[in-house]
């Protein structure tokens, strides 16, 4: 009997392979070499069109060595199972697939920050054995087995009512540390999001340099060097090009903010289903930024209010670097601040800069800097579809008042119940960022330094 398969694929040189398919629609292909297991991730095989797959670079994910007959299944509803020979030993593996944690849920947080794309999260569990409270023991995290081992990937998401499925990400994080006190009810867990343990925890190594080619490959290509996949990130296509040179010791994510210092305006986010996302504000990819209105005695708990002057100046005097060229201008600042009238904000501008083009900035600068100096925190019922960089409109009996952009978000879940605390700047302006990144853009060099070499010759 002969089989004519519909599609075929090299999927490289090993002994005993075996292909694995993932509910995420993602393939890879398991196999032998030199005694050590391999695997090789597809990409998303949509709607089973398996003649588009797309494989991606093998990595060495063995549990052993001197490995042979291996051999895989995949158990529906729980995971993978399979066996090996090592010696004259036989030996059993298992991968489980995601398992629902809410019912130890005892309380937990994950905060955002519009001035760190690495995101956190705190957990308390149950940990005593619920299925079986007669038996001493727990369950979650104990002596000898954890199920949030370091590096376990923890997936939130939201919902409420009868709906059958979530209604909102809210993030995908890798634990840090998990532990626990003998006897204990609770066990504790914290993490970060992708681009806090897979970015800032690795090192470039071998690898430091990025020869003279566009930055967008380079970024996709550090990403690569971090073992992402390609469904782990979205890169903008860009048309400048430049070469790094890094410390071996550089770390991932210090290596690709230096990467954006000659990319104008670009900045680097991770999407609530793990997506990492680097491009500029208009890139399709990224989350638009939204209003979000709210009315005041009914839809927050708790609000607090601080001023502060620090911030705030009388005058804004945009400049150039010898002060040839300035342009000032005055602040019209809150009611009742009585700042100093020489205190001034000097912002030099980028060399080559139009006097034209400073009157324009200094115009915006003086206009930004009316409201700064107010900062407003407030705690309501849970709200995940918020996000860092929202403006906050308040609603009362008087009308609506802009506040600013939100800045940090702390959602709050467990048996105590769910919130969301945010804190608001009142110097942030929608679809215009933190009056901070505009000033960046008005003194940020654009070419040469340290890193970001415009001639491959230098």
């Amino acid at each position: 009997m002969k089989l004519d398969f519909e599609i075929t694929l090299d999927g490289g040189i090993g002994s005993y392979p075996d292909l694995i398919h993932f509910s995420n629609t993602q393939a890879q292909i398991f196999y032998l070499d030199g005694g050590e297991l391999y695997g090789t991730p597809s990409n998303k095989i949509d709607n089973g069109e398996w003649e588009n797959m797309n494989l991606q670079d093998s990595a060495e994910v063995s549990p052993d060595t001197g490995m042979s007959l291996l051999e895989m299944k995949v158990l529906s509803g729980f995971g993978i199972v399979g066996n090996y020979k090592t010696g004259n030993t036989h030996k059993l593996i298992i991968y489980e697939f995601a398992f629902e944690m809410d019912r130890y849920l005892n309380e937990g947080s994950i905060r955002h920050s519009i001035n760190n794309p690495i995101s956190s999260f705190k957990l308390t569990l149950e940990n005593p054995d619920i299925e079986n409270p007669e038996r001493p023991g727990e369950i979650v995290i104990n002596e000898k087995n954890t199920l949030v081992a370091p590096g376990s990937k923890i997936v939130f998401k939201f919902g409420a009512g009868d709906l059958l499925e979530p209604d909102f990400d809210m993030g995908v994080f890798y634990t840090d540390r998990g532990s626990f006190t003998t006897l204990s009810e609770t066990a504790r867990v914290d993490g970060r999001n992708k681009i806090g343990k897979v970015l800032k925890d690795q090192t470039l190594d071998e690898r430091p340099g990025f020869g003279y080619y566009y930055v967008s490959y380079h970024i996709s290509d550090l990403f690569k060097r971090a073992n992402l996949t390609d469904d782990d990130y979205l890169v903008e296509d860009a048309d400048e090009r430049r070469w790094f040179q890094f410390k071996p010791s550089t770390t991932c994510l210090a290596a690709l903010e230096d990467m954006l210092k000659v990319m104008v305006g670009w900045q680097v986010k991770e999407l609530a289903d793990g997506t990492i996302v680097v491009g500029s504000p208009d890139f399709w990819a990224f989350d638009r930024p939204d209003i979000y209105k709210f009315y005041r005695n009914k839809d927050i708990f708790s609000r607090g209010i601080t001023r502060d002057d620090a911030e705030s100046y009388r005058r804004i005097c945009v400049h150039d670097k010898n002060f040839d060229t300035t342009v000032y201008r005055e602040v019209t600042s809150y009611e009742g601040w009585n700042l100093q009238s020489n205190r001034t904000l000097y912002v030099k501008a980028v060399d080559g800069t139009s006097k034209a083009d400073m009157e324009t900035y200094a115009d915006e600068l003086a206009n930004r800097m009316e409201k700064v100096g107010k900062v407003e925190s407030f705690t309501g019922p849970i709200r995940p579809h918020i996000q860092c960089g929202d403006q906050a409109i308040i609603i009362d009996e008087d009308g609506e008042e802009n506040l600013g952009l939100i800045t940090e978000i702390t959602h709050i879940f467990g048996k105590m119940g769910f919130s969301t605390t945010f804190t608001v700047d009142s110097g942030g302006v929608l679809g215009k960022g933190r009056l901070s990144d505009f000033i960046g853009e008005i003194t940020k060099e654009r070419e040469g330094g340290s890193i970001g070499y415009t001639d491959p010759g230098l």
